[in-house]
């Protein structure tokens, strides 16, 4: 058994008998499956991937990083993720690239919030704008959400700035 696995079964017996069998269960967003705009103008999850790549592989933008830049990019795959949100889907194998796209569009969101909220360098994560490290940064960041992207220190956790 996995460690995933021990930890959701963990999970759901500290839920209670009757409280996992009375749950609502819903997926984790629809991106990719079900487009809730213009069906008529699908979006190609070639086109989602291309955006991500544009975004993240240049290194003026990702390694060589500044606020401004990363706020930029940050605002593209915002309107990326609305885009993909209303009009991206797919069918068979597609649904997985579509899946896939929508994976890496969110990421890309949370990795680009989550340096946002580390206005230092540290490691291999060099801010132009904050060359030196701050002792009080000494801690991991996290992100989350979907629509509505958040990060923050881990002591917070879920309670980050919401970029």
């Amino acid at each position: 058994m996995s460690w995933a696995g021990r930890g959701a079964a963990r999970h759901a017996r500290s839920l209670g008998s009757g409280s996992a069998a009375t749950r609502r269960v819903g997926g984790a967003g629809g991106a990719g499956l079900r487009p809730t705009g213009n069906a008529a103008a699908p979006l190609d999850h070639r086109e989602a991937v291309e955006l991500v790549q544009g975004e993240v592989l240049p290194y003026d933008k990702n390694y060589l990083r500044h606020g401004e830049g990363l706020s930029e990019a940050l605002r593209s795959l915002d309107a990326g993720w609305a885009q993909l949100r209303a009009r991206l889907h797919g069918e068979g194998a597609g649904l997985v690239k579509a899946r896939q796209a929508a994976a890496m569009t969110a990421h890309a969101r949370w990795m680009y919030a989550s340096a946002l909220a580390r206005t230092e360098s540290r490691g291999m994560a060099r801010r132009l704008d904050h060359p030196e490290q701050d002792p009080a940064q000494h801690h991991r960041i996290l992100a989350g959400g979907l629509d509505r992207v958040w990060a923050g220190p881990a002591a917070g956790r879920g309670t980050g700035v919401t970029v």
